[in-house]
């Protein structure tokens, strides 16, 4: 109906308002793990090019020098922070940063502490202790060169192989276990 050349406005009942709100809340209920699904994928995708870099630049290190790094924890008190140091200053100038050591989920779990922050230097990848022969740590194409320090992606730890390949534990371990015989 006009009323002097002007329409009515068309509105929205409570029961309309009601229904949409529902209808979000419902479809964001239904997102909600699959963008947490997204997110952890998307972690161990950058762990795993963590672990790629990490191998890349170990074995630059030892075309350049012959063997590998030859660092070692020691006892004391700051142990674990001067083994990371030392292991991110032997692989920097090879490509990896101090960030290619952080595997992002165990971050996330750390509720993201400030990487710049002397005291938070870690590293969250085990290398492999070889000695210091020039042909050791190519020996074996299945030898691990680093493995993820925790099991944060459900699949057991994340190992990066001599020859450059990626898998978790849980992989390696059934390829490692005996396959049962059929009986007659």
């Amino acid at each position: 109906m006009k009323l002097g050349g002007l329409r009515e406005a068309a509105a929205l009942t409570l029961l309309e308002i009601l229904t949409v709100i529902v209808v979000i809340a419902i479809l964001a209920t239904l997102l909600i793990p699959v963008l947490s699904s997204m997110k952890a994928r998307a972690q161990r995708v950058q762990c795993m090019a963590n672990l790629r870099s990490l191998y890349v630049g170990a074995n630059l290190y030892v075309q350049q020098n012959g063997s590998w790094p030859q660092i070692v924890m020691s006892d004391s008190d700051s142990a674990e922070q001067d083994y990371a140091k030392a292991w991110i200053a032997a692989l920097a100038p090879f490509g990896p940063t101090q960030n290619t050591w952080i595997c992002p989920t165990v971050q996330t779990l750390l509720n993201s502490p400030d990487l710049s922050d002397p005291n938070n230097v870690r590293v969250d990848y085990i290398a492999m202790p070889f000695d210091d022969k020039p042909t050791t740590s190519h020996q074996w194409p299945r030898q691990p060169w680093f493995l993820e320090t925790n099991d944060v992606h459900g699949n057991g730890n994340l190992i990066v192989f001599t020859d450059g390949s990626i898998q978790d534990a849980k992989t390696v371990a059934k390829m490692a276990s005996p396959v049962p015989s059929a009986s007659p």
